[in-house]
């Protein structure tokens, strides 16, 4: 598959990731100007606190349903694959809320009163997220690019909508917010239940204990590594509030979206469209095809996202300034270590390949856990002796270390054939692009430009600059090359191609 090929088809995932991701640059200015630090971090947590649930009950029932699905389809067996999917997620939602119900007594005295009195509505947003990620992932299994960018936006936009509706209209808090999310949620479910399961229905009586026990053996790995990587991304929270004052969750909260949401745009793009990809090329052409594809997709992912990573670097507190209000100001100093935590994170599940080909569950899952246990040593050390910037740190060496281990015990399945050469170009154009991005800034600052313009002005510089390094580096392809001239020619004369 070419480079081309690739790129078009992240283009069919694409607004499902980007106009998500703006969500951030609308949401920050008007958050952080409705609640203070303290406030927003009590949202911030309620949210996690779901996410963590999600992730245990059903994060490795969606990878599931991305690996089998195929198979049923091959065998004309989908009414046992929906029956034994759907039941085995109900069982396990009404097991985690049960717990979660019994835990509600000890856990008054750890949580801030404001932030206990949300548990019931963080529930049902588990109860609805859970449901949703099982049958995204059917979609996604099904290839429908198109339903799969509408639903995303739906919950994304519809979340955003019906919670500030909610505050400014009548007068709630976080719980407007929070109330917003579980609207949009279950409003979108009959929909996407519906449209997964149009030709098939879900039947319990086509339940199969045989074939549940398969699936949960695979899955029950992937549910404590996906668990262990909450702890990763959002563990930093918890140790933050125990060790430091409210507010700093707010302005680790505020930076931390503002940049992640940034690189995830591209980052999680492309593994939209990788494991798929991953997938079928082993099953039809063999492990070296397989292996030139991996190769491809990395390649492509290093000059589109290495120059983000450092362009966001580079420009964190202008970003920062633009979209958050002074109070959260400070919180820029994570940005360099968030957005190369994502980068790693995508490299990270690139390297893994050879052991998912190979349904290698429990081994992805032992790595998840070593990386997020030094992460989260890391915090406990570090942050009541520096603060919160240290958890942004230990999360930049969580991520590293799970990019070494996935890409060690993945060679043997597959062989990563790293473009070394590649990351050396593309690092030498993103240090001239940086420089050339901080340099304009500064001068824009001088002439006392509007921040906006600034901003513009230095991503308007940095684009050219590094493409023609990455031009005079040959890195280009010729075929790429030839691709962007005809380009060029036709915007600048009209021409047709």
């Amino acid at each position: 598959m070419s480079s081309k090929s690739f790129v078009k088809d992240l283009a069919v995932y694409s607004p499902s990731q980007f106009l998500p991701a703006l969500t951030a640059f609308v949401t920050t200015p008007i958050l952080t100007r409705l609640f203070l630090p303290a406030e927003y971090g009590h949202w911030a947590v309620a949210a996690s606190i779901s996410s963590f649930l999600v992730a245990l009950a059903v994060s490795g029932m969606g990878s599931a349903v991305l690996r089998y699905y195929p198979s049923y389809k091959e065998r004309s067996d989908l009414k046992t694959f929906f029956a034994t999917i759907s039941v085995s997620t109900v069982m396990v939602i009404i097991g985690v809320t049960g717990v979660s119900l019994l835990l509600l007594i000890p856990l008054k005295q750890f949580l801030p009163s404001a932030l206990y009195q949300l548990i019931p509505l963080i529930l049902l947003i588990f109860i609805a997220q859970s449901i949703f990620t099982v049958f995204i992932s059917a979609v996604r299994a099904q290839e429908l690019g198109g339903s799969f960018t509408t639903y995303q936006l739906f919950v994304n936009y519809g979340s955003l909508g019906f919670g500030l509706l909610l505050v400014l209209a009548f007068g709630l808090r976080i719980d407007g917010l929070l109330w917003g999310t579980f609207l949009a949620l279950i409003l979108v479910l009959p929909i996407l239940i519906s449209r997964v399961v149009r030709l098939n229905g879900i039947h319990p009586q086509h339940f199969h204990f045989g074939d549940a026990l398969e699936i949960w053996q695979y899955a029950w790995p992937l549910t404590l590594g996906n668990v262990a990587m909450w702890g990763l991304r959002v563990s930093d929270l918890f140790i933050i509030g125990a060790s430091q004052p409210e507010r700093d969750i707010g302005l680790y909260t505020v930076s931390y979206n503002i940049s992640a949401k940034s690189i995830e745009l591209l980052v999680t793009l492309f593994l939209l469209s990788v494991s798929p990809l991953i997938f079928r090329t082993w099953e039809v052409n063999g492990r070296n095809a397989t292996e030139d594809v991996l190769t491809m997709v990395t390649r492509t992912y290093l000059i589109l996202c290495l120059p983000a990573a450092v362009g966001l670097t580079i420009l964190a507190l202008p970003f920062v300034t633009l979209l958050a209000t002074p109070e959260y100001y400070a919180g820029y100093r994570i940005v360099g270590f968030v957005v190369f935590s994502s980068f790693l994170w995508g490299l990270a599940n690139m390297a893994n390949a050879g052991m998912a080909i190979q349904k290698k569950a429990i081994q992805l899952g032992i790595n998840q856990i070593i990386a997020a246990a030094i992460h989260i040593g890391l915090q406990l050390f570090l942050v009541p002796r520096f603060g919160y910037v240290a958890s942004a740190v230990s999360t930049l060496i969580g991520y590293a270390t799970l990019l070494t281990l996935n890409a060690v015990f993945s060679q043997p399945h597959l062989t990563w054939h790293f473009p070394f050469r590649t990351l050396i170009n593309v690092g030498m154009a993103s240090i001239a692009m940086g420089l050339a991005a901080s340099e304009t800034y500064h001068l824009s600052e001088v002439e006392s430009l509007p921040l906006p313009i600034s901003i513009f002005l230095s991503i308007a510089v940095a684009i050219p600059v590094y493409g023609g390094c990455l031009w005079l580096l040959d890195e280009i392809k010729a075929d790429e090359k030839d691709m962007f001239q005809h380009l060029w020619k036709r915007m600048m004369g009209g021409q047709h191609v």
